[in-house]
């Protein structure tokens, strides 16, 4: 299988990280691409010309990374990062949803800001005061739900994926100082192999 991704982008990262911890990175082949020029061989798997985009040995195309992320759990069987029981589900799936957020808000502010739009645009705006208030949602999230000591699942691995992300590209964000848990739940996800393995 050919991976198709970018070094910064957030969303090729958490595919990364996901075949690492299902123990698939070492059955895909990392290719390395700068989705702003639009490549012939990222186009051919992914005519969007974005990143992830994988390319299965059959020929079968795969875009965007919780599609990406979902084949790859079930290629490996993988019963831990999204847990099967409803309400850890439920639990795994908000902290993602979540993730995914922070993720686009960022990850959209950075790009309208690096393509000429003004940083105090609008959308940009909106994108980044919805951050803080992300934050605090996890955090309260956090308190209600979730055991320290708990199996890192899927939703924990976005968050820690988002946040390095935020310290990034959105450094001013300083998220850390009014969410604790939010902090020991990123740093605890970062140290684990398939971060360090994938960090920028």
């Amino acid at each position: 299988m050919h991976l198709y991704l970018n070094k910064t982008s957030p969303y090729a990262r958490l595919a990364l990280v996901a075949a690492h911890e299902t123990g698939l990175a070492g059955a895909l082949q990392l290719v390395w691409t700068d989705p702003w020029t639009d490549a012939p061989e990222l186009l051919a798997v992914n005519p969007l010309g974005k990143v992830p985009a994988l390319a299965t040995d059959d020929g079968a195309c795969l875009i965007e990374s919780d599609a990406i992320v979902q084949y790859l759990l079930a290629l490996s069987g993988d019963v831990q990062l999204l847990p099967a029981a409803p309400a850890q589900r439920l639990a795994t799936l908000g902290r993602l949803g979540l993730a995914r957020a922070v993720i686009d808000c960022a990850f959209g502010a950075v790009i309208r800001t690096r393509f000429g739009d003004a940083p105090d645009s609008i959308l940009t705006r909106r994108w980044l005061a919805a951050l803080p208030r992300a934050v605090a949602a996890i955090e309260r999230d956090l308190a209600r739900q979730a055991a320290p000591d708990r199996p890192v699942d899927l939703g924990d691995l976005a968050l820690g994926v988002a946040f390095a992300y935020c310290d990034l590209r959105q450094p001013q964000l300083a998220w850390r100082a009014d969410a604790p848990r939010l902090a020991a739940l990123v740093e605890r996800v970062c140290q684990r192999p398939s971060m360090v393995a994938t960090a920028a």
